[in-house]
C-alpha cells in the first residue's frame, strides 16, 4: 500500500512536469516560424540524445540493472527535476532581486552559486524515488540511474533555452543549441552521477570510502559552479576556458568509473 501510494505521488509529480514543459507548444501562441524553427532545434538535440540513449540502455542491459528503473530516473530527470528546479530557481531570483537590487556580484555570479544548489538536489529526486520503487544495492546501477536523471534534465533544460532564444530569431536559436549539444558531453549528467554515487559511498559505504564519496559529491557542485561563472564565457583566440571546463568534467567521472569498477567489490550499500 505505501509503495502505491509513493508510486501515485511520483506519477502525479511527472503529469504535473509534463504539462508544465510542453504547455508552451501546446497553448498555440507561437507563430508557424517559431513553431519552425523550434522543431529544427530539437531535430538538431537528437544528434545527441537518441546516441545517448542507446549508450544509456546498453549499459543497463550490460550491467544488469533493469531498465524499468533507468525509465523511471530518466522521465523524473523529464519532468521532476526540470520543473521543480525551474520553479525554484525563478523564486531564488526574484527574492535576490528584492534583496539585493542592482547588485554588481549577485548579477554576476547568481547562476553559479543558486544553480548548483537547487538543481544538484533535486536531480536526486528521481533517483531516490526510483531506488524506492525499484531497490538496488548495485553501485553501477546507482551510477546509471544518475545518469539517467541528469540526462533527462539536460534534455528538458536544453528545450527550454530554445524556447527562451525563439525571441533573438532563428540563427541565434539554432546556434544556441548546436552550442549546447557540444557541452553535451561534459554536463548534468555527470553532475548528478557525482552527486548521487558520492552521497551514497559517503553514507552508506566503509569508512575508508567516505572521503572519496565526498570528494565526488562536492566535485559535481565545483564543476557546476565553475561552468556558470563568467570564466567560462571568456573569449580566446583559441578556445581554453570551456574546454578546460569540459575535461576537467569529463575526467572527474573518469575517475567515479575507475573508483566503482576498482573497489565495486568492497564497497556495499547496505
Amino acid at each position: 500500500m505505501k509503495k502505491n501510494l509513493v508510486l501515485f505521488i511520483y506519477l502525479l509529480l511527472l503529469c504535473i512536469g509534463l504539462q508544465y514543459e510542453t504547455y508552451s507548444y501546446t497553448s498555440g501562441y507561437l507563430s508557424g516560424t517559431e513553431y519552425g524553427i523550434v522543431g529544427l532545434s530539437i531535430f538538431l538535440a537528437l544528434f545527441y540524445i537518441v546516441p545517448a540513449l542507446l549508450v544509456l540502455y546498453y549499459l543497463a542491459k550490460s550491467w544488469n540493472t533493469p531498465k524499468r528503473a533507468v525509465t523511471l530516473a530518466l522521465l523524473g530527470g523529464l519532468f521532476l527535476a526540470g520543473w521543480t528546479a525551474s520553479y525554484l530557481n525563478t523564486l531564488i531570483h526574484d527574492l535576490i532581486s528584492n534583496l539585493f537590487p542592482n547588485s554588481g556580484f549577485w548579477n554576476t555570479f547568481e547562476s553559479a552559486i543558486v544553480a548548483p544548489l537547487v538543481e544538484e538536489p533535486l536531480k536526486l529526486l528521481p533517483i531516490g524515488f526510483t531506488l524506492y520503487l525499484l531497490p538496488t544495492k548495485n553501485v553501477k546501477s546507482l551510477l546509471l540511474l544518475g545518469v539517467a536523471s541528469g540526462l533527462g534534465f539536460q534534455i528538458v533544460e536544453d528545450f527550454s533555452y530554445i524556447l527562451s532564444d525563439l525571441p533573438d530569431g532563428f540563427s541565434f536559436t539554432v546556434s544556441g543549441i548546436l552550442s549546447r549539444m557540444t557541452d553535451s558531453m561534459a554536463s548534468h549528467w555527470i553532475y548528478t552521477s557525482l552527486v548521487a554515487v558520492g552521497l551514497a559511498v559517503f553514507l552508506k559505504a566503509g569508512k575508508e570510502f567516505k572521503r572519496k564519496g565526498l570528494f565526488f559529491f562536492l566535485s559535481a557542485f565545483v564543476l557546476h559552479f565553475i561552468r556558470n561563472t563568467p570564466f567560462s564565457e571568456l573569449e580566446t583566440d583559441i578556445p581554453f576556458t570551456g574546454p578546460i571546463i569540459s575535461a576537467l568534467t569529463i575526467f572527474s567521472f573518469y575517475l567515479l568509473y575507475r573508483f566503482i569498477f576498482e573497489q565495486e567489490k568492497e564497497i556495499t550499500l547496505s
